[in-house]
């Protein structure tokens, strides 16, 4: 029987976001960030990743778990309501810290069993409206 908390499960999956993010290139800044009731899981510096383009942006990254069962892909639940909350923090954050960078809205998706974990990443993913 599986006792860890949905909290240490998603803890987890931050770990393995962070860990690959770093692999890629990305330098990572923050790990759950707060503004008031609002969270950013990663804040990371880096290129977009597998574009080619050298250039430097503000990676505001969401990590969503799931097991493996799960019909919808974790990456597919950032809704348009959470989107928002993290359009606020991510102008938090840039206001608080005087950041110059454009940023970018990523989702990696960590879907975890007995047998390891499945990555999906979706760079870019979504775009607010300044």
């Amino acid at each position: 029987m599986n006792t860890r908390t949905t909290v240490q499960k998603g803890r987890s999956a931050e770990e393995i976001a962070a860990s690959w993010l770093s692999g890629k290139g990305l330098t990572i800044l923050e790990r759950n960030w707060r503004h008031h009731h609002l969270e950013i899981d990663i804040i990371a510096e880096g290129p977009i990743i597998s574009s080619g383009n050298p250039q430097r942006f503000l990676h505001i990254v969401e990590v969503r778990s799931r097991a493996n069962s799960s019909v919808v892909e974790p990456d597919l639940t950032v809704y348009e309501k959470k989107q928002k909350f993290l359009i606020k923090a991510a102008d938090a954050y840039i206001r608080n810290h005087k950041i110059s960078l454009e940023a970018v809205f990523d989702i990696i998706g960590i879907e975890m069993d007995a047998s390891g974990e499945k990555i999906s990443f979706r760079p870019d993913a979504f775009r607010p409206c300044w």
